[in-house]
């Protein structure tokens, strides 16, 4: 994990903390605010790196390889908060590591692990393969439980006296090893049902209008995936590129709202087309209908 100075805060409601439970085995938890500038960083040691957001936005970058943890359709939108989210990242060996945060003290409740090659050796426990390797699945009730139960802990730990400290620590590192064992399940358990998810969540992001703008590299990066990764399992869960989705959800919207009666240029940069004509063969493509025809 990368290496900060843990906080000095009495304060429960600003809780940040840095702990090595075991050689090897680092906790970070951050309670409701992050204690770090928006631009920080530092090195990221090689292993397991384990990132579960409870509330709040993160955008990381191990290696140059970044994720953003923390941001739904369904949060944008004002439906709910977003949902709680489990990262998993491997390393090889050590790799710099920076947030890119947009704003400094944001709100944010989370909990990272790091699991030494050493430490996950003792452990009986393999480190996968790939080099900034990434898994990230939504967080089960009974993980973000855990994790609420891990930071409670460590925030105990802050105020014990030193006579209650041995058995706190002790309590602590019980609840992050069972912590731990739910995630590491989760996340080698569920490879399927985790892309198949993403592949809902990226459905759910380019169905909402918000990404209408945006790059490919935008959208991949929104999702936690490659390019090419998210243009071939888009693909085959829903049998169409990024892109071809985009332009057959925009031109439906078009064709709605001249359906209604809204004029042929309100309708085409509605679709993000610039162009009359092209938006015009476009949707005669789509629909064998011109948009005048449509406006009848």
């Amino acid at each position: 994990m990368h290496k900060a100075v843990p906080s000095s805060s009495s304060s429960s409601a600003a809780i940040h903390s840095l702990l090595a439970l075991r050689p090897g085995l680092l906790l970070r938890c951050s309670g409701t605010r992050h204690a770090h500038g928006r631009q920080g960083g530092g090195q990221a040691g090689a292993g397991l790196h384990l990132v579960l957001l409870l509330r709040g936005q993160v955008h990381v970058s191990y290696g140059g390889s970044r994720h953003r943890l923390g941001r739904s359709v369904a949060a944008e939108s004002g439906a709910c908060e977003a949902a709680a989210e489990l990262a998993l990242v491997s390393l090889q060996r050590p790799e710099a590591f920076a947030r890119h945060d947009e704003e400094d003290g944001a709100p944010e409740c989370k909990l990272g692990l790091h699991l030494s090659p050493e430490w996950l050796d003792q452990a009986d426990l393999r480190l996968p393969d790939k080099h900034l390797g990434v898994t990230r699945l939504q967080a089960a009730a009974h993980l973000r439980r855990l994790g609420q139960a891990v930071i409670a802990q460590t925030e105990a730990l802050s105020r014990s006296t030193p006579d209650q400290r041995a058995l706190s620590r002790l309590r602590l590192e019980c609840q992050t090893l069972e912590l731990l064992g739910e995630a590491l399940q989760l996340g080698s358990a569920l490879p399927r049902q985790a892309m198949a998810q993403r592949m809902r969540q990226a459905r759910e992001l380019l169905d909402s209008g918000a990404a209408d703008r945006w790059s490919l590299a935008d959208i991949a990066l929104e999702l936690g995936l490659h390019e090419n990764t998210l243009q071939r399992c888009f693909r085959q869960a829903h049998g169409c590129s990024v892109f071809e989705h985009l332009r057959q959800r925009r031109l439906a919207r078009a064709h709605a709202l001249l359906q209604q009666g809204s004029s042929v240029a309100q309708a085409a940069l509605e679709a993000a087309y610039d162009n009359p004509a092209n938006f015009a063969t476009a949707l005669k493509r789509q629909y064998g209908r011109s948009p005048s025809e449509l406006r009848r």
